[in-house]
């Protein structure tokens, strides 16, 4: 069995998110959120103690640092492939509608894969991580991410990209994330670990200065 979810924030409005969705079934729609005046609107309590966000780092600092904090949080060995494949799948749904193509962000992957970590280490299903209490928004702020608006779509127990893009498809607002036509980056995090055993996170975006 598998889980869907995705949020879209403009975080100078606000992000509605509910809990967890029981498997199966498809959870009801995220709050856009957007960022006009730069910058992520607020940070909730407890959530930058955990991160390992900041300037861009070396990918073996960065693993390491996800190693020591979400030890039961791992890489796969298709883990490469799985994420050029999702970001190759985005972008073929994209241009079937007529759209421009997203361009990998390692700043947005990073985020993602921390995240996809946070699920497995603190057993939720969420886009509001309800231990740290932080959201996408705080998440692209403690990764410094500058944006017009982030987007996220969640999905876990699915065991290749194919069957992971297909549940997204599948789902209005999943939908609605990967065909918008405002985003212009994308990270793909994969990670596994946890009761799903692989966790799939894409974090979309506009950055203020592309």
């Amino acid at each position: 069995m598998f889980r869907v979810w995705y949020v879209l924030t403009f975080v100078a409005v606000f992000a509605l998110l509910g809990g967890g969705c029981p498997l199966g079934t498809l959870p009801d729609s995220g709050t856009p959120v957007s960022n006009p005046d730069g910058g992520a609107s607020s940070t909730s309590g407890g959530g930058s103690s955990s991160s390992t966000a900041g300037a861009t780092q070396d990918n073996q600092d960065f693993e390491d640092q996800l190693t020591g904090l979400f030890p039961d949080c791992s890489e796969s060995a298709d883990g490469d492939d799985w994420r050029d494949e999702i970001l190759r799948l985005v972008n073929v749904e994209r241009e079937r509608a007529g759209l421009s193509s997203v361009s990998h962000n390692q700043t947005l992957e990073d985020q993602a894969t921390q995240y996809a970590c946070e699920l497995i280490h603190y057993d939720f299903f969420d886009h509001e991580n309800p231990v740290t209490g932080t959201s996408l928004g705080d998440r692209a702020e403690d990764f410094e991410y500058d944006y017009y608006m982030i987007g996220e779509n969640l999905a876990a127990g699915q065991p290749a990209p194919a069957q992971a893009m297909s549940d997204w498809m599948s789902s209005e607002g999943h939908r609605e994330n990967i065909l918008n036509a405002q985003f212009t980056e994308l990270g793909v995090g994969v990670r596994t670990g946890g009761r799903f055993n692989t966790y799939w996170v894409q974090e979309f975006g506009q950055p203020r200065n592309p």
